[in-house]
């Protein structure tokens, strides 16, 4: 089999690495990807933040986010090489959930209700008058 025949055989999935470095360049893990044969779908620059504690005697680290493909065979490996790279501080790598269309999920207006005057007609509409509710309590208490 040729290269392009493994690659068509594997469907690969979407997944996205967030990252925190001690270089402001993100050369290492995108290395890591190129040795795991990841494509390269997006790429937010690396900025510098400062850590809630020190991590491996850091306080500051340059964080940045990668989206990709992979194939979810090789995701193990990429994770247990980011952990073994010493310029990588922390990292983690989750997969990208396909977003469903408004027509399937419904909004979020029609998960909520009526809202507004409609709420209030409804409201309205089944409350008692004090001439009923006096009537339901004298039924009661026969």
């Amino acid at each position: 089999m040729t290269t392009m025949e493994l690659e068509m055989s594997e469907p690969k999935t979407q997944y996205e690495l967030s990252s925190v470095t001690i270089s402001e360049d993100a050369a290492s893990v995108k290395a890591l990807l190129a040795k795991h044969n990841a494509q390269v779908l997006n790429e937010r620059p690396m900025t510098k933040v400062q850590l809630a504690y020190k991590i491996a005697k850091q306080g500051y680290g340059f964080m940045g986010t990668v989206e990709f493909l992979a194939d979810a065979s090789s995701v193990a490996a990429l994770r247990a090489d980011l952990e073994s790279d010493a310029d990588v501080i922390r990292a983690i790598v989750v997969k990208k959930e396909e977003s469903k269309r408004d027509g399937e999920r419904g909004t979020k207006e029609e998960a909520k209700g009526p809202t507004g005057p409609q709420k209030l007609r409804n409201m309205l509409g089944s409350m008692l008058t004090n001439e009923a509710l006096e009537k339901k309590i004298e039924e009661i208490l026969q």
